[in-house]
């Protein structure tokens, strides 16, 4: 009788310990899927005013590309490539207001890398 009782009272324990590990799992997910979303709509916003500074800029159908990785404390930093033949006859100088251009704006608290192809 002790034995079965032990064995029941076990059960019992590591039933509640994995129904409360889910719910905390659960929680965490969640506020990852809505800190997902907050920088989806941001880097969103980021490529269209990156797009129209090029248009702007007479850099018309450039390819862009965002890419971001995340650092050790949570925060992320990105990676944009610009690809367009014509920045190519850019000097160093011309480069540079062109990356200031597009730094300014909606991912302007983030570590920013542009890199023109």
């Amino acid at each position: 009788m002790n034995r079965g009782f032990g064995m029941i009272t076990a059960l019992l324990v590591l039933t509640i310990a994995f129904c409360v590990s889910g719910t905390v799992m659960s929680k965490e997910k969640s506020d990852y899927a809505q800190e997902n979303e907050m920088y989806a709509a941001l880097e969103d916003e980021f490529l269209v005013r990156a797009r129209t500074v090029l248009e702007n800029e007479g850099y018309r159908d450039s390819g862009v590309t965002l890419t971001w990785t995340r650092e050790g404390g949570g925060e992320r930093s990105y990676l944009v490539e610009i690809h367009h033949r014509g920045i190519d006859g850019l000097d160093e100088e011309g480069r540079e207001r062109l990356s200031e251009n597009l730094r300014n704006g909606v991912l302007g608290g983030k570590t920013l890398i542009i890199s023109y192809i």
